[in-house]
């Protein structure tokens, strides 16, 4: 028995630890910020790191009646994530505020942000002929069935005072208001700008009871893209005729300026013949349990493009509002020569995954790679949220302190019609000399010889000794033996004619053959590049290890090699730097089909390919 509680107060340690360990989050969303007086509203709590029984603290909720809760727990490998969902409903019209919400977990109290919902009247629920009557579409004089004919053609509008959306949506379908079952979609705004997000709502409406498996067949969509925002279930009275229906929301936004439209969306359903029906229905019982369709009608929209006037160079598509914007290196202090990830992060509200890429500006003193983008999307409190990382190596070229200036990045704000540029932090950047062992040499005491060289080391050193005694040379010795001549000078002629004959040196041989065996055995890019950097010092005199690309090819030039010879060259050692320094997403070749490319150009080199 001991031994089972202390198991149970080992785990329950356990769990706490990791929860100290990764940390605890708390936040609260709804699945929709606009509801009716009719609507039902959802409200989700999520618990990300905290396990075991856990009581949430709702605040005081006067606007809202709480009238059932859910939750689900779930934990792998000691990460707890939980979940509460609360139904409300709403009891006064107006503005209203979820405050925090509080959880206690360990010696922490955790609180989420406050969410603002406004809430609306229902439409007048009078009888169709008051309300036609007070708002003056018929005569009061009229009687019977000529005033009940007037009253089905004019069908009760939202008031103006309603959201955009909820307006549409209540307008549409109470052109369907005799109808059992039927669906509809609208759109908040039918003329957007290019990227500008737009809310599409398809609603079906029901007034019968349904069989559950009704399957739902999402709209195509021409010159829009689309992301899903949830699922909500709701309920409307229209023209005094009580609905409930089920709604699917999506954020949609232009891809190109011209024409744009949704198609029809669809659902299957069976109506449950089980519902009090008239005798007649009775008769023809049978055809209800037939599946029946309903459609959503088309929607049309324009896509506008974005002003081109005063557009800032820093502008990559995005449209919207709220957004920020924050660059970080994964470390401010390294060697020269040494990689640094640069990281760029975008938040906002909107859809940024079809703006473009940013492009980084001239940064002194670095070498900068391409920039890789990834962007992901979400939905909070009924709106889209998304994010673009752009991630860059650079590396920078000598000690030194330098600073990553700030970044622009500029969106248009189509409410106030208007471009906003926001910045990054400038992030100050220590280089210190580098400390790793190189094949060249130490050029920070080399001579400058004035032709753009400079002379590192010398190839033959001279030994002189002055103790020793004054002997015979072997020369006078052997000259008493004239014979002893004729080889020697044979074998010097012989010597003579092979050098002049071939003109390379005995270091461009050298030379050749280690690059061979280096290039043959390398496996990666950085032994492709010392193989390559090794044979030009050999063979050109020329030592890559600070020597930007530049000036490595107009000393290639000097020697005599032929441009084309010298633009291979920049290809190969351009892509040694991509594999050695960019991201896994940049690299080209491997590093054995650049060693094989580098073994051409050498081979090219050496037949045709300039001297020292």
């Amino acid at each position: 028995m001991w031994k089972k509680i202390l198991l149970i107060l080992l785990l329950s340690f356990a769990t706490q630890a990791q929860a100290d360990l990764m940390g605890v989050s708390v936040s609260a969303s709804v699945n929709k910020t606009n509801i009716s007086m009719n609507d039902e509203l959802k409200l989700t709590l999520t618990i990300d790191g905290a396990a075991g029984n856990i009581t949430p603290q709702l605040p005081s909720t006067p606007s809202f009646n709480v009238y059932q809760v859910a939750s689900t727990q779930q934990i792998d490998n000691f990460h707890a994530i939980t979940r509460f969902e609360y139904i409300m409903m709403p009891r006064f019209p107006g503005k209203a505020t979820i405050g925090p919400i509080s959880v206690q977990y360990g010696n922490k109290t955790y609180q989420t942000d406050p969410i603002e919902i406004n809430v609306f009247r229902a439409p007048n629920t009078a009888t169709p002929q008051k309300a036609a009557a007070s708002q003056g579409m018929i005569d009061t004089s009229m009687q019977g069935a000529s005033a009940r004919k007037a009253v089905r053609k004019a069908p009760a509008q939202a008031p103006a005072e309603w959201p955009a959306l909820e307006r549409i949506l209540y307008n549409t379908a109470a052109k369907h208001g005799n109808e059992h079952f039927f669906m509809i979609a609208a759109v908040d705004n039918a003329s957007p700008y290019v990227n500008q997000l737009a809310t599409l709502a398809i609603r079906f409406y029901y007034d019968r009871p349904f069989l559950n498996n009704a399957p739902y067949i999402a709209p195509s969509l021409s010159n829009l893209v689309m992301e899903e925002l949830g699922v909500s279930d709701g309920n409307q009275s229209i023209d005094g005729r009580n609905y409930a229906y089920k709604e699917m929301r999506y954020a949609i936004s232009g891809v190109t300026p011209g024409k744009a439209s949704v198609s029809e969306a669809e659902i299957r359903y069976v109506p449950d013949s089980g519902f009090d029906i008239s005798m007649f229905d009775k008769m023809f019982a049978a055809l209800s349990k037939e599946p029946q369709t309903a459609k959503s009608n088309i929607v049309n929209l324009t896509i506008r493009p974005v002003p081109t006037q005063d557009q800032p160079k820093s502008f990559y598509g995005a449209v919207g509002t709220k957004y920020s914007i924050s660059a970080d290196v994964d470390r401010k202090s390294v060697e020269a020569g040494e990689a640094i990830n640069l990281t760029i992060t975008l938040n906002g509200t909107g859809n940024l995954k079809p703006t473009s890429d940013l492009k980084l500006p001239r940064l002194n003193g670095f070498k900068t790679y391409d920039v890789v983008s990834t962007s992901g999307v979400g939905q909070q409190n009924g709106s889209l949220k998304s994010y673009k990382i752009f991630k860059s190596v650079i590396v920078p070229s000598a000690s030194g302190s330098y600073i990553i200036p700030k970044i622009a990045w500029s969106y248009f704000d189509p409410v106030k019609k208007t471009y906003y540029t926001i910045y990054t932090t400038p992030i100050s950047v220590n280089v210190t000399p580098s400390t790793k062992a190189d094949s060249g040499f130490d050029f920070s005491t080399s001579a400058d010889l004035g032709n753009g060289f400079r002379q590192l080391t010398q190839d033959i050193r001279y030994l002189k000794s002055a103790l020793s005694e004054p002997t015979a040379s072997f020369i006078q010795k052997a000259a008493a033996h004239n014979w002893l001549f004729y080889p020697p000078l044979l074998l010097l002629g012989m010597g003579l004619i092979f050098a002049f004959s071939d003109k390379k040196t005995l270091a461009q041989k050298r030379a050749l053959s280690n690059a061979k065996t280096q290039l043959k055995k390398a496996l990666k890019a950085d032994e492709v590049a010392d193989a390559l950097s090794t044979y030009l010092q050999l063979r050109y005199r020329i030592h890559t290890a600070s020597l930007p690309l530049r000036e490595i090819s107009n000393a290639l030039k000097k020697c005599g090699c032929p441009p084309n010879l010298v633009e291979r060259f920049e290809t190969i050692w351009q892509k040694l730097d991509a594999v050695r320094f960019a991201p896994v997403a940049m690299q080209g070749e491997g590093a054995q089909e650049l060693a094989r490319q580098s073994l051409e150009l050498i081979k090219d080199m050496e037949s045709k390919g300039g001297h020292a």
